[in-house]
C-alpha cells in the first residue's frame, strides 16, 4: 500500500506583539497624508489662476484700448501724438511722417482760425528765427466788449528739415489757463469781506520772453494778465520754462503782483547766480517772494523754483531763531542787524539754507529803511514808516512833537489791523525790557479799546518798571489832548 501524501507543516503563527511591531516598521517608511490639505492647495491654485487670467483680461484690453485710440489720433489727428511723444523714451516715439504734420505759416494760422482760434504773434526761438518758434494761441470771450482775448495754448513748431524751409511741423504744445480770483486776491493783505474775488478763472492776456539773466540753460517765460482793484492794479499769470533739448513745455508757478510789476530775475542773494524776485509790497509793507532754480529728478524738465521761506529756522539756534521771529513781524531792520551780529559771532559758518534766509531778510531791510529815512509830509506816514522799520523811538518823537501829530497818528492806530500789534509783541517777547516798544503798545490799545486796557496790559508787562510808567503815562496824556483837541 501506498501511504496518503503527508500534508504540509502548519505556518507558525505570530503572536499579536509581532503583529504590532511590523505594522510600526511599516507606517514608518509611508508618510501620512494630512486631511484636508490636497483641497486646500488646489483651491488655492484655482484661485490664483483666476487673478492672472482677469489680470491678463484687463491687461489686454487696455492695451487693446490704447492701441485703439493711437490708431484713431494717428489717422484723424496725428498732431495730439507730439504730446504722447515727449514723454516717450526715444526708441518708442510714434513715428508721424513730415507730410502729415508738416504745414506752412499760412496754413497753421488757417487751421487755427477754422476752429475759432486766434493766432498771436510769434516767439522766435532762435537767432535763426525760421527753424522754431514759439506760437501762442488765443480764444475770443462771446458776448465781449474790450480785453476779449485770453490765452488759451502755447505751441513750439520746428522747421521740417527734409521739405521745403516754409514748412514746420509741430513738436509739442500746452495748454494754459489764468489763476482763480480768489487766489489772486488772497495776496492783498487787507482784502476786505466785499472783495475777496470768486472761483472764476482770470484771463491771460500777454506772453513774453526772459531775454536775458536767465539762471539755466532752456528758455523762460512769463504769462501776465492785469486786474484792478480800487487802487491797486494787481498783475498776476504764470512762468513757462521751454527745455528744447527733450521739446517740453511746463508751467513752473503762478504768480501775483499786487505793484503791478513783472517778475524779475535778479542776484538777491550769495547763495545762487539768479534768483526770481516777484514783488507783493502793499502801501509800506515790503513782501518779496524769492525763487531759487533748484534741480529735480525728471528728466524733460529737470529743474523747479522753490521759494526762500522763514520757516523753518536753517539751523538751531535760538538767537538765530528769535531773529527770524521778529522778521516774520515784518521788523526787516533790527533782524537783519541781530543776524549780522550772529554770523560774526560764527565767524560767517553758516548753512547755505541760513544764509539765503539771511539775504531775504537784507533785501526787505533795505526797502524799509529807504522808506524810513524819507522825511513825509505826514506825521502819520511818517510814524508808519518809522514803525516798520522798527525805529520806535524817533517815531515817539513824532507823535509827542504836537497834539495835531497825536491826533492824525491815532487816527493811524485806530485803523490798525495787527500788522504794528504783530511787531509790539514779537519785539517784547524776546526782549520785554523796552520802554519804547510798551508805550506804542499802550497806545494802540488805547486807541482801540480805551485807556484802561491799556493800563492793565501795562500793569501785565514783566518788566515794566515805575519809571517806565512814568514814561509811558506821558505819552497817554498827549493822546488824550490829541484826541479832546478833534473838532466835533
Amino acid at each position: 500500500m501506498v501511504d496518503p501524501p503527508s500534508k504540509p507543516a502548519p505556518k507558525p503563527q505570530k503572536s499579536n506583539q509581532q503583529n504590532k511591531s511590523a505594522n510600526k516598521r511599516i507606517s514608518k517608511k509611508i508618510p501620512k497624508k494630512p486631511k484636508g490639505k490636497a483641497n486646500v492647495t488646489s483651491q488655492h491654485k484655482r484661485w490664483l489662476l483666476s487673478i492672472v487670467a482677469v489680470v491678463v483680461l484687463l491687461s489686454s484690453a487696455g492695451l487693446m484700448t490704447i492701441f485703439i485710440w493711437v490708431s484713431i489720433q494717428f489717422i484723424f489727428n496725428p498732431e495730439q501724438l507730439v504730446g504722447l511723444n515727449q514723454v516717450l523714451p526715444q526708441w518708442a516715439k510714434i513715428p508721424l511722417s513730415n507730410e502729415e504734420r508738416s504745414q506752412t505759416l499760412q496754413q497753421i494760422q488757417a487751421s487755427l482760425s477754422q476752429q475759432g482760434q486766434i493766432v498771436g504773434e510769434i516767439l522766435p526761438l532762435e537767432s535763426d528765427t525760421t527753424k522754431s518758434f514759439l506760437l501762442p494761441v488765443f480764444h475770443r470771450s462771446a458776448n465781449c466788449q474790450s480785453d476779449c482775448k485770453y490765452l488759451v495754448e502755447l505751441r513750439i513748431y520746428q522747421r521740417s528739415i527734409d521739405l521745403p524751409e516754409k514748412y514746420y511741423h509741430l513738436v509739442t504744445h500746452l495748454p494754459v489757463s489764468g489763476p482763480e480770483e480768489s487766489s489772486v486776491f488772497a495776496t492783498l493783505d487787507r482784502t476786505t469781506d466785499d472783495n475777496q474775488g470768486s472761483g472764476n478763472t482770470l484771463p491771460l492776456s500777454q506772453i513774453g520772453r526772459f531775454e536775458d539773466g536767465t539762471p539755466s540753460s532752456g528758455m523762460w517765460f512769463y504769462l501776465r494778465g492785469e486786474r484792478t482793484s480800487g487802487k491797486n492794479a494787481i498783475a498776476y499769470g504764470h512762468i513757462v520754462y521751454y527745455n528744447p533739448k527733450h521739446t517740453y513745455l511746463q508751467l513752473m508757478l503762478p504768480w501775483t503782483s499786487t505793484t503791478g510789476q513783472l517778475p524779475q530775475w535778479l542776484s538777491a542773494t550769495n547763495v545762487s547766480p539768479k534768483e526770481l524776485i516777484v514783488d507783493q509790497t502793499v502801501g509800506l509793507e515790503p513782501q518779496l517772494r524769492v525763487y531759487q532754480v533748484k534741480p529735480v529728478k525728471f528728466i524733460p524738465c529737470p529743474i523747479q523754483l522753490e521759494a526762500i521761506s522763514l520757516t523753518p529756522a536753517a539751523f538751531q539756534d535760538s538767537a538765530y531763531q528769535n531773529a527770524l521771529l521778529i522778521a516774520r513781524s515784518g521788523l526787516w531792520t533790527p533782524a537783519f542787524e541781530w543776524l549780522q551780529f550772529i554770523k560774526k559771532q560764527r565767524k560767517g559758518r553758516i548753512p547755505e539754507a541760513a544764509q539765503a534766509q539771511i539775504d531775504l531778510i537784507r533785501l526787505h531791510s533795505q526797502l524799509t529803511k529807504n522808506q524810513a529815512d524819507i522825511s513825509w509830509a505826514s506825521p502819520s506816514q511818517q510814524v508808519l514808516a518809522d514803525l516798520v522799520d522798527g525805529r520806535w523811538g524817533k517815531a515817539l518823537q513824532v507823535f509827542a512833537a504836537s497834539p495835531q501829530n497825536a491826533q492824525e497818528i491815532a487816527t493811524l492806530l485806530k485803523a490798525d489791523e495787527g500788522r504794528l500789534w504783530n511787531r509790539v509783541e514779537a519785539t517784547l517777547r524776546v526782549n520785554p525790557n523796552r520802554p519804547e516798544v510798551q508805550a506804542w503798545g499802550a497806545l494802540i490799545l488805547a486807541t482801540q479799546h480805551g485807556q484802561e486796557r491799556a493800563n492793565s496790559w501795562l500793569k501785565g508787562q514783566p518788566k515794566t518798571t515805575n519809571d517806565s510808567l512814568t514814561y509811558i503815562q506821558s505819552f497817554l496824556e498827549k493822546l488824550n489832548t490829541g484826541m479832546l483837541s478833534t473838532p466835533s
